[in-house]
C-alpha cells in the first residue's frame, strides 16, 4: 500500500512539473512575440513623429509667408523714385485727377482712397490741408532752383548749397512727387497756428501729425520718410509727406516700422527664395 501511494506521488508530482515548465515556456514565447511586435511597431511610431514635426515646420513657414502681403516691387503702387532712384519715365498727366476743392492732382487710383482718409481724419477732429502733391519734373526744377538760390544767399557756394536743398527736397527727376501717389499734408489747426515753417518736424508730435502717423496705413497709405531712416531714405525726417502704397502693404510696413526701401528689399528676397525653392 504504501509503495503504491509513493507511487501516486511521484506520478503527481511529474505532472505538476511538467504543467509548470510548459507554463515557463508559453510565457516565455509571449514575450518574445510581444518584444517582436514592439520592435515592429517602435520605427513606424518614429517615422510618424518626423513626419508630423515636418508638417509642423512646413505649417511654421506658410504661416509667416502669409503674414507678408502678396506683392511685387513691380506693382505700380509699390514703385521707386528717390534721391538715388530716378523716375525712368514721367506720367501721363490724362492719369491725373485733381483732390476736391484744390487744384493738386494725384493718381487717379489713389483720389478715392485719399478722400476716405481726410474723412477719416476729419471724423477724429483734424480738418486735411493738401499742401502739395503731383509734381511735374519741370514744376520740380523750378522749385529745386528757387531753394537753391535762397540757399545761397546765407553766403554759401552753389555746390554747398545744392546738397544743403538736397537734404529736405530732392532734384528734377528725382522727387517722388512725379509717380502722382505722394503729397503732403497738415491738418487746419497746424496750418492756423504753427510757428516757424508749415512743413517742419514738430509737426510730427502735433495731434494730427500723431493721427496721420498711427491711422494713414488703414487707407493705404505711409509716412514715407520716418524718424531716424535717414540713412535709407537719403530724406529727413517729414511727418508730412504721404505715399499711396496700398493697404495691405501700408498696415505691414507700418506694424514693422520700414521704410518703402526696406519692404521692396523683403519683397525682392521673397521671390528670389521662391524661384530658387522652384
Amino acid at each position: 500500500m504504501k509503495k503504491v501511494i509513493k507511487n501516486i506521488f511521484f506520478i503527481l508530482l511529474g505532472v505538476f512539473s511538467l504543467l509548470g515548465v510548459n507554463h515557463l515556456i508559453t510565457r516565455g514565447v509571449e514575450s518574445q512575440q510581444v518584444e517582436l511586435e514592439e520592435e515592429q511597431v517602435q520605427p513606424v511610431q518614429v517615422i510618424e513623429t518626423k513626419k508630423e514635426k515636418k508638417v509642423a515646420k512646413t505649417s511654421t513657414s506658410v504661416n509667416e509667408s502669409d503674414s507678408l502681403p502678396q506683392a511685387s516691387i513691380k506693382d505700380w503702387n509699390l514703385t521707386l523714385v528717390g534721391p538715388e532712384n530716378e523716375l525712368e519715365k514721367e506720367i501721363d498727366e490724362a492719369s491725373l485727377e485733381t483732390i476736391k476743392k484744390t487744384d493738386q492732382q494725384l493718381d487717379k487710383r489713389v483720389i478715392d482712397s485719399y478722400e476716405e482718409l481726410k474723412e477719416g481724419a476729419k471724423k477724429a477732429g483734424f480738418d486735411l490741408v493738401v499742401v502739395s502733391a503731383f509734381r511735374s519734373v519741370s514744376y520740380q526744377k523750378e522749385v529745386f532752383t528757387s531753394r537753391v538760390q535762397e540757399a545761397k544767399a546765407s553766403g554759401i557756394s552753389e555746390k554747398e548749397a545744392r546738397e544743403e536743398v538736397k537734404k529736405t527736397s530732392t532734384e528734377p527727376g528725382y522727387s517722388e512727387h512725379h509717380t502722382g501717389l505722394a503729397l503732403d499734408v497738415v491738418d487746419e489747426d497746424w496750418q492756423n497756428n504753427y510757428q516757424s515753417e508749415l512743413l517742419e518736424e514738430e509737426y510730427g508730435d502735433a495731434p494730427g501729425g500723431k493721427w496721420l502717423d498711427e491711422n494713414a496705413c488703414e487707407y493705404g497709405f505711409i509716412i514715407r520718410y520716418p524718424k531716424d531712416k535717414e540713412a535709407i531714405t537719403k530724406i529727413t525726417y517729414e511727418p508730412w509727406h504721404l505715399r499711396y502704397v496700398g493697404v495691405e502693404n501700408a498696415k505691414y510696413i507700418t506694424k514693422h516700422q520700414l521704410t518703402l526701401e526696406e519692404y521692396r528689399q523683403i519683397l525682392e528676397e521673397k521671390d528670389d527664395y521662391e524661384k530658387e525653392e522652384e
